[in-house]
């Protein structure tokens, strides 16, 4: 009776040991897989990241980063998804966000078609936003502290707070570039308006 108890234990709790292992070894260096350094990597081997707000005389741009921090090469191609969000994480309505510049100002590659790239382990892409801060004078002006993204359809989006927020002003316009393998060129060449399988 005993040995049958101690045997049924023990099984138990190797099942539960196996199960554990299962759970956490993907990027878990005690299950002897790489880890980039740098906060946990997500179960879904992508992180997502948004630089400061670059003020420009009114222009503002803002990057966003995806990190490849998995253990398996991650393709994505296209936009990033964005949902701005007001101080209580509510969704913001009457705003367009726009794919490229929208006529918002003439940035260097900011209206290109998007491209696939592929993110070795440790690889990052690139994504910015576009917008002005100007106000009319009619109606509030839109600040969005929060904002969501999914890096694309079908991926669980992430929620951001970039340092700055969005202040939109009452343009009612966001314009968001595609994903690329190298950094957005957000930060120069601007001009005034008009002008992953895994």
């Amino acid at each position: 009776m005993y040995d049958t108890v101690l045997v049924t234990v023990v099984g138990l709790l190797v099942g539960a040991a196996i199960w554990t292992v299962a759970d956490v070894a993907y990027d878990d260096p005690a299950a002897g897989l790489s880890k980039p350094a740098g906060p946990v990597c997500p179960r879904e081997g992508i992180r997502v990241t948004a630089g400061p707000v670059n003020p420009a005389m009114g222009l503002r741009t803002l990057d966003l980063t995806l990190e490849n921090c998995g253990t398996r090469a991650y393709r994505v191609q296209g936009y990033p998804e964005i949902r701005l969000l007001d101080r209580d994480q509510q969704h913001v309505t009457g705003v367009s966000v726009i794919h490229g510049s929208g006529g918002i100002a003439t940035v260097t590659g900011f209206d290109d078609p998007p491209d696939a790239v592929t993110l070795a382990p440790g690889e990052r892409a690139f994504a910015g936003l576009l917008w002005r801060n100007t106000a009319t004078g009619f109606g509030a002006a839109d600040y969005m502290p929060y904002l969501t993204v999914a890096v694309r359809t079908g991926t669980l989006p992430v929620l951001l707070s970039p340092d700055g927020g969005l202040d939109l002003g009452t343009t009612g316009r966001l314009g968001v570039g595609p994903w690329r393998a190298s950094a957005s060129s957000t930060s120069t060449n601007t001009t005034g308006p008009g002008g992953g399988t895994r």
